[in-house]
């Protein structure tokens, strides 16, 4: 585990607040930039939590605030005291929040920054710092050197950075790169500014590289604005896997002691799926003080806290602790009466009446409505102790209680054994599952190392791979394995022998498939056909051939990097033959698609947003810019590739015949209603009754011709013989024997009769009424001559609005409105103007609003 401390010298001198071109887009003041720069290289230390990364901040050029001074003014007073407008902000610690909090804070101030006195402030508070030869220490200056400064001590700080062994980046903002000519167009003090600090780089490097030649310990002098690039790319967090010790077993003990051999060895996790941050697990604001509708309450909780002595910073945010409480319902049967015979015997978390971690599992609608969760806890739930319940399996609809030590475990050893040894060719890939690790032997035995290499070098010359059982710890469920030899060449006479071993499956884990063959198509009577709609042609896997080998990404340059152009002469080709082999290889590692490039998005996006809310006083304000572009790289396929094959992949779909899909049509089904027979019966037909003639009015066809009569209510206790008045009915209309097209209850001719006789009628048909007369509608404006059906129209949605409002059917006749608009409005409808007639009619045809719902709901429940 590496041990670091970093000291973060900023510049806040008045020219910081200057604009400066951002790579982002825009332009920018240079302070606000630093200050990004410095929180994105906090922002790791402190996600990682980790003790061994220490941060301090220093910035120069705003207040006074550092040891050196003050201990100077408490001796001599304020007779010229060093280290002016330098601030110690932050002292050296691990890093956490309120580093980030500081550094935010900080203004531009009002005199010239000194970055050497910055330099010297920051190498005491490294001195004062405890930590040992094993930590690594560096000092990293941002500022845009267009300040005049005291140069005077910078041989004293050159000495010290020497003798502590700090590194030093300087990282200029708007500064030339150190290999090319300082820009003259600048102002005299930037230019003086540049030209130092690559003298006093140079200086140092040369002194610091007698004691070492890694650069990583040596000083440098960078440009801002390529580092702060460098900054915002999605970094994956770099994870050292837990290193555990087992022993591998070759040969059996029990059958050849002399034979089997033990290796002690290590191992460790090379792959592990990495998850996102979970919002359950941050910390949760418990009295949010910045809400106004809750200042009442968070001003007294404050004061009550103020009042008993406690701290009201832990009121205002703390870590949330789960605490999980079992319930049972008052008078419940347990989930099974022939398995279990008790309460205490049934495991509650498979029971649908128990509240697992204070909550409910579902229940029914009814259930739900009728009691709050409140209610359900006070007065149906009995709460049942942890001790009291017994775990169980579930054997069909029943449950099986299990006491802890009822079956003893099997009986297993940690350790990796040989079962036996199969050919690297034999290992299907869907076979390796699971995660990958590390097997290497013990470093601290000679013969365990001898003996581990020895046996990766049979495997590796022998092209073979072992099968291993794995059990991680005593007692634990054994998994099977296979084992990969590796050799890994670290340089010249330097090989490290290990293994990968990657998880197979057992016959349990395997999901069998099958599907017929791609190239063979055999008909039912068991005839091979060699020519089909399914069997691919030449010309199509010839071109499907070439597609996926120019769509080879081993040809693409990562995002950003030009490709090099490969020049080769055959007169030199001999000659430099080396040469291109040590090209090709570096061309090679370039490549657009590297797994050490390829980021989650799930997990940089959340970190992004994380990073973005923790620096932003009101996100909605200041909303979450878009992505960073190597966060979605892989969403597309890169552009120059698809330019590569265009015309292939047109010539391909007309080879392939492939069409666009056209979008489903969605059928709508026509449930079948009451026929002309079935329904409504006539009980005058159906007994052979007369009609009632009741007060019913007839017309006497005579010579005076036209007089109405009114007909005498038929006497029954007069004889049959007796004669009686002839009636004749009045002619039935057309529209009388009118019936309804098939599937609807209500015809074209009579809609609104019709409808009134379905909605008076028994039977709960207000929701068929009102959707067959919406119909009814449409078809009707649709076939009117001129506007004489409009009015019809108005009033048969008039007559469906009150029918909504009465029978609780408001969505049905919204639904039916809006399909009617579109109707109307749509292109080539006949008579468009409909539209503003119904406008016309206002409230009386209007769409239902939740408000008139919820008012008619009321007087319904009123009434």
């Amino acid at each position: 585990m590496a041990y670091s401390v970093v000291v973060y010298a900023l510049d806040v001198s008045p020219s910081m607040v200057g604009l400066t071109a951002d790579l982002m887009g825009g332009k920018a003041a240079k302070l606000d930039l630093g200050k990004e720069y410095i929180a994105r290289m906090c922002e790791p230390k402190i996600q990682s939590g980790r003790k061994t990364e220490h941060v301090g901040l220093v910035s120069f050029g705003g207040r006074t605030h550092n040891q050196a001074n003050a201990a100077w003014v408490a001796q001599h007073g304020d007779e010229d005291p060093p280290y002016i407008a330098v601030s110690s902000d932050v002292a050296i610690q691990s890093a956490k929040p309120k580093i980030l909090e500081a550094l935010m804070n900080l203004e531009v101030g009002e005199e010239e920054g000194n970055p050497v006195s910055a330099l010297m402030v920051a190498l005491d508070m490294v001195e004062h710092h405890k930590h040992t030869k094993r930590w690594t220490i560096e000092i990293k200056l941002v500022t845009d050197g267009e300040s005049s400064f005291v140069q005077e001590e910078y041989e004293e700080a050159m000495k010290r950075l020497d003798k502590l062994g700090v590194k030093l980046t300087v990282i200029g903002i708007d500064f030339d790169d150190p290999k090319v000519a300082v820009d003259k167009s600048k102002s005299k003090a930037k230019r003086l500014s540049e030209k130092f600090w690559r003298a006093f780089v140079k200086g140092l490097h040369e002194e610091m590289s007698r004691a070492t030649d890694s650069e990583i310990f040596l000083p440098q002098l960078l440009v801002f604005h390529s580092e702060l690039a460098e900054a915002r790319r999605p970094h994956p967090a770099t994870t050292e896997g837990t290193v555990s010790s087992i022993k591998l077993h070759i040969g059996a003990e029990g059958v050849d002691a002399d034979e089997a051999i033990s290796i002690p060895m290590h191992y460790s996790k090379a792959t592990m799926k990495a998850r996102p941050p979970s919002l359950s697990k941050t910390w949760k604001t418990a009295v949010d003080v910045q809400t106004p509708a809750r200042d009442a309450e968070a001003s007294q909780l404050l004061s009550q806290l103020e009042s008993q002595g406690a701290d009201a910073s832990g009121a205002i945010s703390g870590k949330i602790n789960r605490h999980i409480v079992y319930f049972i319902r008052k008078g419940g049967e347990p989930a099974s009466t022939q398995a279990t015979q008790s309460q205490s015997q049934t495991r509650i978390e498979d029971d649908p009446d128990f509240i697992i971690g204070g909550r409910r599992q579902p229940q029914s609608q009814s259930q739900t409505q009728t009691l709050s969760p409140t209610q359900r806890t006070e007065e149906d739930l009995e709460p049942v102790e942890k001790e009291d319940l017994v775990k169980a399996w579930r054997f069909g609809s029943s449950l099986i209680p299990v006491e802890a030590d009822t079956f003893a475990p099997l009986r297993t050893e940690k350790s990796v054994e040989v079962l036996g040894f199969i050919p690297q060719a034999n290992v299907r890939k869907y076979m390796l599952m699971g995660e990958v690790r590390y097997l290497w032997p013990d470093m601290s035995s000679k013969r365990a190392q001898i003996q581990f290499s020895a046996f990766v070098s049979a495997l590796y010359t022998t092209s073979l791979v072992a099968i291993t059982r794995f059990v991680a710890r005593d007692y634990a469920e054994p998994v099977l394995g296979v084992a990969f030899p590796e050799m890994d060449y670290r340089g010249e006479n330097q090989r490290l022998d290990l293994m990968y071993w990657i998880r197979l499956p057992y016959a349990d884990d395997e999901h069998k498939f099958w599907f017929p063959s791609l190239e063979k198509y055999i008909s039912t009577t068991g005839k091979q056909i060699t020519e089909h709609p399914y069997i691919p042609t030449d010309e199509q896997c010839n071109l499907m051939d070439e597609l996926v080998s120019k769509m080879d990404l081993d040809t693409i340059p990562p995002p950003g990097e030009e490709a090099k152009e490969k020049t080769s002469d055959d007169s030199d080709e001999d000659d430099s033959e080396d040469s291109d082999k040590e090209e090709d290889d570096e061309e090679e590692s370039k490549t657009w698609f590297s797994s050490a490039r390829a980021v989650n998005p799930a997990i940089h996006r959340i970190k992004e947003a994380i990073f973005h809310a923790s620096l932003t006083a009101d996100p909605e304000a200041h909303p979450l810019g878009p992505p960073h572009p190597e966060i979605t790289q892989y969403f597309h396929t890169p552009a120059p590739l698809a330019d590569k094959v265009e015309k292939l992949t047109e010539r391909l779909k007309d080879a392939l015949d492939i069409k666009k899909v056209p979008p489903k049509q969605r059928r709508q089904a026509n449930k079948e209603v009451l026929r002309d027979d079935e329904g409504f019966l006539d009980i005058d037909d159906l007994f052979g009754g007369a009609p009632s003639v009741q007060n019913v009015t007839v017309k006497e066809e005579g010579a005076g011709g036209g007089a109405e009569a009114k007909a005498k209510p038929a006497d029954n206790n007069d004889s049959q013989g007796d004669t009686k008045p002839t009636v004749k009915a009045e002619p039935v209309s057309p529209q009388a024997k009118a019936k309804a097209k098939p599937g609807r209850l209500i015809s074209n001719e009579r809609p609104l009769e019709d409808y009134r006789r379905l909605v008076q009628g028994e039977g709960d048909l207000f929701r068929k009424a009102i959707i067959d007369l919406a119909a009814v509608v449409k078809e009707n404006v649709a076939a009117s001559f001129s506007r004489q059906a409009f009015p019809l129209a108005l009033e048969c949605l008039e007559a469906m609005r009150t029918t909504a409002l009465t029978f609780e059917e408001v969505e049905t006749y919204n639904d039916a409105i809006e399909d009617l608009e579109r109707t109307v409005k749509s292109p080539g409808f006949k008579h468009p103007d409909f539209w503003d007639h119904f406008e016309k009619a206002g409230s009386r045809v209007a769409r239902i609003s939740e408000e008139e719902a919820e008012a008619a709901l009321e007087e319904e429940e009123y009434d």
